[in-house]
């Protein structure tokens, strides 16, 4: 147990040290949900969040998409929930990137102990099922092979009827169409559940993610899905924006443009503004003992340095 005690010493455990700061990282919006703070994350590879102490959040972790070849990728996996604890501590977020090559997955996104898998590349070549990773959305097949099956938070690649053509790639919230024509659609995502958020593809008030992207192929130019999935086309172009949605790739006969590379993911959290701040209120000189170690450590700066 902790004790308190005068002239700013304090004794305790390891695990008991006070973190020295309050809430920090990612970018911050105190005022589009009133009483709630949102911190988002969208710069691709590791970030740092430190929590004061442990609070109660709402998360979304959203994989990067895959990359299109001739079938439409997969979105990356879609996980979002509320009464997530986060205990105190410092801990490295992950944004992963859309891939940007038609033959790869895209990046996995981490937050704490929730990982959601990067989307899986769009089939290439005759025969070719896509391909599958994880807990995300399977690719489109292509030139008459299946989709490749989705995993938990992500849905199955469409199949491939015919020669020269790509289906669409799995969405979070539904699997990619077959082939056929203009008909290979990218699987639809889901809405992003964190009220005063807007990451996502804005479609009735609400914003979408994890949209899988649409078949492309000699006669095919399948739509991407809603949340983010590119458009399938015959030969693709490079007009791809990049909206941290964790859509797939668009698939294209011809391949080559930024329209097939997957879109980025992102990870957000969300709390009741105050919460995961320090119990205490730390200053600089402020000594506190492990028992456990019998080590001693001053805090300047927000970090505790062994004395």
């Amino acid at each position: 147990m902790v004790e308190y005690l005068a002239g700013n010493r304090i004794r305790g455990t390891t695990a008991e040290r006070p973190t020295a700061t309050g809430v920090t990282g990612g970018t911050v919006d105190t005022t589009s949900s009133s009483g709630n703070t949102i911190r988002t994350f969208t710069t691709t590879g590791d970030s740092t969040l430190v929590v004061g102490k442990t609070m109660s959040v709402q998360y979304l972790v959203v994989g990067g998409g895959g990359g299109g070849e001739q079938g439409g990728a997969g979105a990356g996996a879609v996980r979002q929930d509320t009464g997530f604890s986060l205990p105190a501590g410092t801990y490295t977020v992950t944004v992963g990137a859309g891939s940007t090559n038609g033959n790869t997955n895209g990046g996995d996104s981490t937050l704490h102990t929730i990982t959601s898998d990067g989307g899986a590349d769009g089939g290439g070549g005759a025969g070719d099922n896509g391909g599958g990773n994880g807990n995300a959305s399977g690719g489109g097949g292509y030139s008459g092979a299946s989709g490749a099956a989705g995993g938990t938070y992500g849905n199955d690649g469409g199949d491939s009827t015919a020669s020269a053509q790509g289906a669409g790639g799995g969405g979070a919230g539904g699997a990619g169409s077959n082939s056929g024509g203009s008909t290979a659609h990218g699987g639809i995502g889901v809405v992003n559940s964190i009220v005063g958020s807007t990451i996502g593809e804005l479609s009735g008030g609400s914003y979408y993610v994890g949209g899988g992207g649409g078949g492309g192929g000699s006669s095919t130019s399948g739509n991407g899905g809603l949340g983010g999935g590119r458009d399938g086309k015959s030969y693709q172009g490079s007009s791809a924006t990049y909206i941290n949605s964790g859509g797939g790739g668009g698939g294209s006969y011809q391949t080559g443009g930024t329209d097939n590379d997957g879109d980025h993911g992102v990870v957000i959290i969300k709390y009741t503004t105050g919460d995961g701040e320090a119990t205490i209120d730390l200053v600089d000189g402020s000594i506190f003992y492990e028992t456990d170690t019998n080590k001693e450590y001053v805090l300047y700066n927000n970090t505790w340095t062994e004395v």
